[in-house]
């Protein structure tokens, strides 16, 4: 039976202060995977819904031109969109958050605090 030893206060007080702990992520790995997920859901919204609902007979298939291009397109579009304008808005709140915390950190102390 192996035996679990206790880590020393050293190892785990200070663990997570440096901010190199953790690598830092790889824009184009995050918009990768962002434009995979806009283009799945794409799909998914154009594609496999509209067929699923020809199948049930809840719609007629279209005459004509397919739309679903344009839907796949336009929906695209629209997610990637979506997904700048959050990301700039929680890196805005990042940022804000970041410097009220500075300031804090700066604040001096009033002399009768304690």
């Amino acid at each position: 039976m192996r035996k679990i030893t206790p880590l020393p206060p050293s190892e785990y007080l200070n663990a997570g202060d440096s901010s190199t702990d953790l690598p830092r992520a790889n824009t184009l790995a995050v918009v990768g995977l962002l434009a995979l997920t806009a283009l799945t859901f794409s799909y998914l919204g154009s594609y496999a819904i509209y067929s699923a609902l020809i199948a049930a007979q809840i719609v007629q298939p279209f005459q004509g031109a397919d739309p679903r291009p344009r839907w796949l397109l336009t929906s695209f579009c629209i997610l990637m969109l979506v997904f700048i304008v959050f990301g700039e808005v929680f890196r805005r709140l990042s940022r804000r958050d970041f410097r009220a915390i500075d300031e804090m950190s700066e604040a001096e102390e009033p002399e009768n605090w304690r």
